[in-house]
Order: structure tokens, then sequence, then C-alpha cells
């Protein structure tokens, strides 16, 4: 007899389609990465993906959305009393160090992918606010963790 598997709570393969995209994306960047890819990494049928998401462009937006927000949720608890502020190193470095690895590869493949037209205007929106939330230091230095992250953590000095 087969045994059944549990019955996931709503919204859960969303999330779980959100977190696997934050890797896949993160390493594979939008166009290296297949939606099939993304449903076998989060445990869930492909057709699942397009029953959450109209397009993988719409997963793609929500994983950046995702990523951007744990990012400035992160810089906001690292006690950065500067956070909104437009000028060069708005947080504080112990903030910007609580960044993810993957949301830092994953918004540094957005950056790339802001180049595609069709992506650009919703990208430029949402790394935008990131970067005014930031400050031009910290920004650069989530990308620069995420440069790192691809790189298997090897800087230009080693």
């Amino acid at each position: 007899m087969t045994e059944r598997r549990a019955r996931r709570r709503p919204g859960e393969n969303r999330e779980r389609l959100i977190e696997a995209g934050l890797t896949e994306f993160g390493l594979s960047g939008y166009h290296g990465t297949s939606t099939a890819r993304i449903a076998a990494r989060a445990g869930v049928p492909q057709p699942h993906v397009y029953a959450n998401f109209r397009t993988k462009q719409e997963l793609f937006f929500a994983c950046v959305e995702s990523a951007a927000r744990r990012i400035r949720d992160r810089a906001a608890s690292g006690g950065s009393s500067a956070l909104g502020s437009d000028r060069v190193g708005a947080t504080s470095d112990s903030s910007v160090a609580l960044t993810d690895s993957s949301d830092a590869r994953l918004l540094l493949q957005a950056s790339a992918a802001a180049a595609v037209p069709e992506l650009r205007p919703l990208l430029n929106a949402e790394l935008g606010a990131l970067h005014l939330a930031l400050g031009e230091h910290a920004y650069a230095e989530v990308l620069a963790q995420g440069a790192a992250a691809l790189r298997g953590g090897f800087t230009a000095a080693e």
C-alpha cells in the first residue's frame, strides 16, 4: 500500500518555490534557471510553479522582493539608525554582514538581469528602493557578498 504524503498548509508550496527560486536564480541567473529545477528543489511537481505564479518572470520578481525585504529587515534589526538615508555608508557594517549569501547572490543576479528590457522596470524599482534604504556603501557590500558567494568565497587577493 502506498503511503500518503501529508497535506501542506495553504501557501506552503508558494513559500517553498520562492526559497528554491532564491537558490536557483542566485546560482544560475534568470535565463540560466528553469522552472523544472526550481520545482525539483522545492519538492513540488512543475505544474505547481504555474499554479502559484503565472510566469517564470513573476516567480523571479517574488524572489527578488523576498530577498530585498529580508536584507532590509536584517539591516533595520541590526540597529542602523541611518536606515533610509541615501548617504554613503548609511548602514552599519554589522547589519550588512548579516546578509544571507542566497539573498546576496540573487540580488547580484537581479542586477545583471536588469539589463533585459522586459525585466528592467520592476527590477530597477525594487533594486533602487533597496539601494536608497541601505545607502551606497552597504548596497555595494551586499552585491560584493553576492559575487563572493558565487566565486565560492574566494577574493581577488587569494
